[in-house]
């Protein structure tokens, strides 16, 4: 018997170290190449990772997609035209109208621009994109990418809390355009199963089904020895215990109060959205500058 534990402790040992070894692969090759594209390997994978983990919280919060892009290779686009196109092209967005924003810094010409699609436009109108470059352009003047991109995620979340400017209608995101088209299959669903796809492809998923499978046979064959004899009363004499008395005491009362902050114009931005069409047909806005 003890031969045979000893083959489950290695056996075990050696899926677990595999497992690792593959949840660092998959968790340096989802910072890299989901939400965060650093192509210059500016940031270090530790700060990759906190920053999609910003990101996935952002998300869950607010319903809107939010990528950061470093690269010196804009395949001769325009900082504008490429952040478009790398968001409708790239499968990113939440609901039907791929709602999101993209931050592109282009190191190439020493630029960032945001990209704003579907319910972000109405939220980040021109003013408020003006309000976040004023905050993050400084860190890329000062080489700090890291701090860069937790500064927009962190206004996005801002924005995003507070809604769109009260003047500005959701009608108004599309109002220079007819009815926005989406690049590919437009159904509701095609940016989801995308997304869930390259998830899926991760190998790590599958390997996780399997140690849970093996840890699963390994319990229950551990626990075929023998049937138990001990119960609650093992240790308890006969009628030792009896409920003579019982009462119900107030201890404490805590009330909270919240403010809830009025929604007036040093929330951020009243003036529109300006609107353009990507190349895939579908509505952007944003707004950008040199660093």
């Amino acid at each position: 018997m003890d031969r045979k534990v000893n083959q489950f402790i290695i056996l075990f040992s050696l899926l677990f170290l595999f497992l690792m070894s593959s949840f660092t692969w998959t968790a340096a090759k989802a910072a890299s190449t989901d939400n965060v594209i650093d192509d210059l390997d500016f940031l270090t994978l530790e700060e990759l990772n906190q920053i999609q983990s910003e990101i996935d919280q952002a998300v869950l919060e607010h319903n809107l997609d939010i990528v950061i892009v470093i690269t010196d290779n804009t395949e001769a686009k325009s900082s504008m035209d490429f952040a478009d196109d790398y968001y409708d092209y790239n499968g990113y967005g939440v609901g039907s109208d791929a709602s999101g924003l993209l931050m592109l810094i282009n190191m190439y010409d020493h630029e960032i621009w945001i990209s704003t699609t579907g319910e972000a436009i109405a939220i980040f109108s021109d003013d408020r994109i003006e309000n976040i470059l004023d905050i993050v352009t400084p860190y890329l003047s000062d080489v700090n990418y890291y701090q860069a991109s937790m500064a927009f995620i962190s206004q996005v979340k801002n924005f995003a809390a507070v809604g769109p400017p009260s003047h500005v209608t959701p009608d108004d995101k599309y109002s220079d355009w007819e009815e926005p088209y989406y690049p590919g299959d437009s159904s509701a669903s095609s940016n989801y199963w995308q997304r869930v796809l390259r998830i899926m492809s991760a190998p790590a998923v599958y390997i996780i089904g399997i140690i849970a499978a093996l840890i699963g046979v390994g319990i229950a064959s551990s626990g075929n020895k023998g049937k138990v004899t001990i119960n609650n009363r093992t240790y308890e004499e006969g009628g030792s215990f009896q409920l003579i008395d019982k009462r119900d005491d107030f201890i404490n009362q805590t009330v909270t109060r919240t403010l809830i902050p009025k929604n007036n114009s040093s929330s951020g931005g009243r003036s529109g959205s300006s609107v353009h069409r990507g190349s895939s047909g579908r509505s952007h806005g944003g707004g950008g500058r040199r660093f």
